[in-house]
């Protein structure tokens, strides 16, 4: 497949802007009901944990940070409102014997310079992404890493997931997913998507992103896409990697 895999520039560090600190604690407390005490200390817990982990880099070229940075979770351009939009092509760049730890720590940046990068666009944004979760060719998501990247999220980006659209929504994901759903964090199941691998899933796409990202995520160029390629729509420009770095980046 030929996918725009950003270059995000997660080693670049960007000073926290005062919306996205204001976006982060009305995160914490709506994710706690606005239970001031425990919105108080989960939000401590999170600086902590992010002053302890956004220094550290995802690791060198081919190491399993730096892949997953690079193949399993991209930054893929912007929402119709402005929020980041990512990709978790778990069905082809799964690790089954990686780093987990490391393979998040790439997650992490992603994310990072994708929030970043949306704050660049447009600092009032909400300070919410949408992540698209890749089950190419009818296989299945390694759960466990799944899992722990659903965690991640709900622990120290919560409230920041407005949708989780899943790819192809078929009856066996649709089964799969309301046994998996269980074991994830309510970040992720309450906003989830099941798009389902007819003609008509393109457009629920296109609800969610404008073509230059639908572009930029390679959704005509998927295994077996039901929609097909139309080289008359609007805004689908050939998919190489300095273009997708330059879409995802935003305007410098």
């Amino acid at each position: 497949h030929a996918f725009c895999c950003s270059s995000s520039g997660a080693d670049e560090k960007r000073p926290m802007s005062l919306s996205t600190t204001r976006q982060r604690q009305g995160s914490a407390a709506a994710s706690h009901k606005f239970k001031p005490d425990k919105a108080s200390k989960a939000l401590g817990e999170s600086e902590k944990w992010r002053a302890e982990t956004l220094p550290r880099a995802p690791g060198p070229d081919g190491s399993d940070g730096a892949a997953a940075a690079s193949l399993l979770f991209t930054h893929r351009g912007f929402d119709h409102h402005g929020r980041p939009v990512f990709l978790y092509y778990g069905s082809s760049f799964a690790p089954k014997k990686w780093d987990a730890d490391a393979v998040m720590l790439g997650v992490v940046h992603t994310l990072e310079a994708g929030f970043a990068a949306a704050d660049a666009k447009d600092a009032s944004n909400d300070g919410c992404c949408v992540i698209i979760f890749l089950m190419d060719g009818g296989t299945k998501l390694d759960m466990g890493l799944a899992k722990q990247f659903s965690r991640l999220v709900g622990a120290h980006y919560p409230g920041r997931a407005y949708k989780a659209l899943i790819y192809p929504g078929t009856p066996l994901a649709t089964r799969l997913w309301a046994v998996a759903r269980l074991f994830f964090s309510s970040e992720i199941g309450e906003k989830v998507v099941l798009v389902k691998q007819k003609v008509e899933g393109r457009k629920t796409f296109e609800e969610h992103l404008p073509e230059e990202t639908l572009s930029l995520v390679g959704i005509d160029s998927w295994d077996k896409v039901p929609w097909g390629s139309d080289p008359d729509r609007d805004g689908a420009p050939a998919c190489d990697a300095d273009a997708g770095a330059v879409a995802a980046a935003g305007p410098a």
